[in-house]
């Protein structure tokens, strides 16, 4: 069979079928794995007459008719070998065998899938090139050719490096796939395109397709920046500052951290409405973008709060650009159709990595140095402490054992006696709340109150306590024949009208006269909710609970104000008590006839010695408290005997605290 070896060089599978003996007489390498065999010597041992068909054989008779006049045909056959179905596009000629005989020759063109890729290749509108099993060029689209010719070279211009090019092709052959993007020169500009490489279904060509995704990358660096930038001023936002800073870690650049937060900004939304504090914070990131220059990065970290961040290169002085900045802000904002507004504002500052080695922990140590700055009186600067951690994990603490204290009835009320400076008798108690707690030990209410506050849990607190001392008033009542006065103080949050159905609830159920509850609002407290809690408050007062003015002189209430709430009695705060100056005199006095005038009864707080005793009664004071006679105590303590004796005389109040 040396007469066809020419044939072996061709890349096309092809083969001689004898019409007689209804076999291949001769195939080239590439036929083999197209009939699913491992050798010439089996696929020419095959009776392929035995699964022929009547009608394959009569189509073969018409094609050895055909062949006879010297024509040829072009044409789909389907092959089955080993119950594997092909569709195959062939070209079918006559070839004369050494006995005279003619005999089918068989070249395929293709198979249904590599024809589909051809013209998917030919029609791509991407660019498109072929390569064969060596890496050689074999044919590029007309896209590439029409742009860039039929040159592998083109391609090595086109991606700006020969030697990139080459190992795309050469990591695709051996690692059979290729994807890649890449950053190319047309010529004209700088696009974007994704250069992906994959074998065909044969593997004896290799496609390598460039798609270009410069919109995709457009559309993905625009989503970005918008995802670390904040719509309203066109600074970083959180996540931006956060990425910034990783950075920062990653190349442990020292630098220094700011986080700003405006004072009075919640007044100006309140004022002004939304849309102007949207205007004031768009100009404050100009002010601050002005002030910091090339030194740093702003951020707007959410809310009025800002972030800046400067190496430590830039900022040999730190305390020098906080100044810089507080200066700035101080200067008033002119807003369109409004005017000037003035603001300022609190900086907490901390460095890495002296202060903390992760940005997360940093930003939270200069948000508590912040938070410092607004304590110390606002408009200034303080940088982190250690101290404030320690700080930090207290409340952290505490506000988690807050949230079960109440589940787990871990508060308790101190009942402080309150007497009658007329007959030196027993008038009542302050209930007061405190706590205990396995773990943190006793919690003073000044410390545990304002987080209760902060959290919003002070309202069931509240609530738990009103129940509590109701309770127990109701208990004494029937237990002592008396009639006491039970204080209560409430928080302002809840100063709602609420409340009202609350207490009406709770005084049903004990069956308690409401003039035996005397309901204690600070004065502070007041003045922040006035005009929310004055119709709870009139509510109140019309059912015949009486109403105290607690820590008097420590807010700033005006005698109009105190004339148009329902108050009953005013509590003077211990601080004037106990300041035995005459200033402090002066103030206790004067409060004592602003109250005579008003109508409004006095209870003079802390009281702690005999002379401070006799100098309020001196006065003409209505009722006293403090530890003079006695501090708070718990009920079991105050049943173990005393309270017998303060409900006898006013010598046996004197008597057990001496």
């Amino acid at each position: 069979m040396d007469i066809y070896s020419p044939f072996n060089h061709l890349q096309s599978p092809i083969w001689i079928f004898d019409f007689d003996h209804k076999q291949i007489i001769w195939a080239n390498d590439k036929a083999l794995p197209l009939w699913e065999s491992t050798s010439h010597e089996e696929l020419l041992s095959r009776d392929l007459s035995k699964d022929m068909s009547a009608a394959v054989e009569a189509t073969l008779e018409e094609y050895r008719e055909t062949f006879k006049q010297n024509k040829t045909i072009k044409t789909w056959w389907h092959l089955d070998p080993r119950k594997v179905g092909k569709n195959l596009l062939c070209n079918f000629s006559g070839i004369t065998l050494p006995d005279g005989r003619i005999a089918m020759l068989v070249e395929v063109i293709g198979d249904e899938s590599s024809l589909r890729c051809e013209l998917a290749f030919s029609d791509c509108a991407n660019l498109a090139l072929l390569f064969d099993e060596h890496g050689d060029l074999v044919s590029a689209n007309n896209v590439f050719t029409k742009n860039y010719g039929n040159d592998l070279h083109n391609l090595a211009s086109f991606v700006g490096d020969s030697d990139i090019a080459e190992q795309w092709i050469d990591n695709a052959i051996i690692n059979q796939d290729l994807k890649h993007s890449r950053l190319c020169w047309t010529g004209q500009s700088h696009i974007w395109f994704n250069i992906e490489a994959k074998w065909l279904a044969d593997k004896s060509q290799l496609l390598l397709q460039i798609v270009n995704i410069t919109k995709e990358k457009e559309n993905l660096q625009r989503e970005r920046y918008n995802a670390e930038h904040d719509f309203l001023t066109g600074l970083m936002n959180r996540r931006g500052i956060s990425s910034a800073l990783k950075a920062s870690h990653h190349f442990s650049l020292p630098y220094n951290l700011l986080f700003l937060d405006l004072d009075s900004f919640k007044l100006v939304n309140d004022t002004y409405g939304h849309a102007v504090g949207d205007k004031l914070l768009r100009a404050v990131a100009i002010r601050l973008l002005d002030t910091v220059k090339c030194r740093g990065l702003v951020a707007r970290f959410g809310g009025d709060e800002f972030i800046i961040q400067i190496e430590e290169r830039n900022t040999p002085n730190l305390e020098l650009l906080t100044r810089e900045i507080i200066t700035a802000l101080n200067r008033p904002f002119y807003i369109k159709n409004i005017g000037e507004i003035s603001i300022g504002c609190s900086i907490g500052t901390a460095q890495y990595p002296k202060d903390a080695d992760t940005f997360e922990t940093l930003i939270t140590q200069a948000d508590m140095a912040m938070h410092c700055a607004k304590k110390h009186g606002r408009n200034c600067s303080y940088h982190f402490q250690p101290h404030l951690a320690e700080t930090l994990y207290r409340k952290n603490a505490l506000r988690h054992h807050l949230s079960q204290a109440l589940e787990i009835k871990d508060f308790q009320l101190y009942y402080q006696p309150i007497i009658d400076l007329s007959t030196m008798m027993l008038k009542g108690f302050e209930a007061l709340i405190r706590w205990y707690d396995d773990s943190l030990g006793h919690v003073s209410p000044a410390e545990f109150i304002p987080l209760a506050e902060e959290t919003g849990q002070i309202v069931p607190i509240g609530s738990w306590v009103l129940r509590k001392a109701c309770e127990q008033l109701a208990e004494w009542n029937q237990k002592y024949d008396t009639k006491l006065i039970m204080s209560i103080n409430l928080s302002r949050a809840q100063l709602k009208l609420s409340l009202v159905e609350e207490l009406v609830l709770i005084i049903e159920e004990y069956n308690i006269d409401p003039s035996q509850i005397a309901l204690e609002i600070t004065e502070s407290a007041m003045l922040q909710e006035f005009s929310e809690a004055k119709p709870c408050l009139d509510a109140i007062a019309a059912l015949g609970f009486e109403l105290y003015l607690d820590d008097f002189g420590t807010g700033y209430s005006s005698l109009s104000q105190l004339q148009n709430l329902p108050i009953s009695t005013v509590k003077l705060d211990q601080s004037f008590v106990q300041n035995e100056q005459d200033s402090g005199k002066a103030i206790v006095e004067a409060t004592k006839a602003i109250c005579n005038k008003l109508n409004l009864k006095v209870v003079a707080e802390g009281i702690e010695t005999k002379q401070q005793l006799d100098y309020i009664q001196s006065c003409n004071f209505n009722y006293c408290q403090g530890y003079y006679f006695n501090k708070p105590l718990s009920v079991q303590d105050l049943e173990n005997g005393i309270l017998s004796s303060l409900l006898k005389h006013s010598d046996s109040i004197e008597s057990e605290t001496n």
